[in-house]
């Protein structure tokens, strides 16, 4: 937080300093805000067995993990199991060559509870972008009013498509100094009732923060962490299929993974998806989506076929 913000944007951290709240919200985000699922698809699950084999050859085990020496960032070393306790770590999973070599859950979280995964959000939507982009349906050198015109004037609407996947937009919202600590809490406040503070009177839906946004400086001249570029793409991707968020996701990844588990979105007000940060999904599913990438698109089927993800989606008609 910088010096510009007033005393009043202490009244922001509500539902951030709660660790007991937090893991709430990021376990159980079904019981707290509307939400929309995001398909596994037909089929059983993909693989995901555990290594076996003798040490030589299996890789290090759950237990050589857990007394291993580690130091971050020039600190005395610690173990895994006390980073976690420090981190407030629900589940922990490590993959290597599609086997599982280390799985822990903490804090009543279970293999199969789907779990907030944050701004790795941000990526998900990223490689659905690339996948609709690859078949011709996404224009990456387009402005962004191009495709949802009321964006026209915004800090969004003016800035191309590129810019928006690498983050390249310089804005403000509502006129006030750029802050991204508080414009995060801000974005949260938009789409969930009770993340807002007494009294507040901003945007309620994530179309009304979008539309508040103007441009300080030109777009792709510079790098800006901030969670409008993804929702303004989102928009632009729900334009051209004509698909939800939760659809395109689940048609394009999440039905092609072998997902065991369905995955979900918090929607806001207008019942439109989160897209920045607002998705659940279990551990090994994440696990099961980055060995995909590892094995560049090819899944390994129980019925012994290899199965990629997502389907072509073609153009909606204006």
């Amino acid at each position: 937080m910088t010096e510009a913000n007033p005393l009043s944007d202490l009244a922001w951290t509500r539902g951030y300093t709660d660790p007991a709240w937090i893991r709430r919200f990021t376990s159980a985000g079904r019981e707290l805000s509307p939400t929309r699922r995001v398909w596994r698809g037909p089929g059983g699950p993909s693989d995901l067995p555990a290594r076996s084999g003798p040490p030589e050859t299996s890789g290090p085990g759950t237990s050589e993990l857990d007394t291993m020496p580690l130091a971050l960032d020039g600190n005395a070393a610690t173990t895994l199991p006390d980073l976690f306790a420090a981190a407030q770590t629900d589940a922990f999973l490590v993959l290597h060559r599609g086997s599982v070599v280390y799985e822990r859950y903490l804090h009543g979280t279970e293999a199969h509870t789907p779990h907030f995964n944050a701004s790795a959000a941000k990526s998900y939507l990223g490689l659905v972008a690339a996948v609709l982009a690859h078949q011709g349906l996404l224009d990456r050198d387009a402005l962004t009013r191009t495709y949802v015109p009321e964006l026209a004037g915004t800090a969004f609407g003016e800035a191309r498509i590129q810019d928006l996947l690498h983050m390249g937009t310089q804005v403000t919202y509502g006129g006030r100094p750029f802050d991204k600590s508080i414009e995060a809490q801000r974005y949260f406040a938009a789409i969930a009732p009770r993340m807002r503070p007494l009294e507040y009177h901003g945007p309620t839906t994530i179309r009304e923060h979008l539309l508040t946004a103007r441009a300080t400086g030109a777009p792709g001249t510079g790098f800006r962490y901030e969670n409008g570029n993804v929702e303004a793409l989102a928009e632009v991707l729900r334009r051209i299929t004509g698909l939800s968020t939760s659809a395109l996701l689940g048609d394009i990844l999440w039905s092609g993974i072998g997902a065991e588990e369905d995955a979900y979105y918090v929607l806001d007000g207008d019942g439109v998806e989160a897209a920045s940060g607002g998705f659940s999904a279990t551990a090994r599913d994440i696990a099961r989506l980055g060995e995909m990438l590892r094995c560049q698109g090819a899944v390994e089927r129980p019925a012994g076929g290899a199965r990629g993800g997502g389907r072509h989606h073609r153009r909606r008609r204006p």
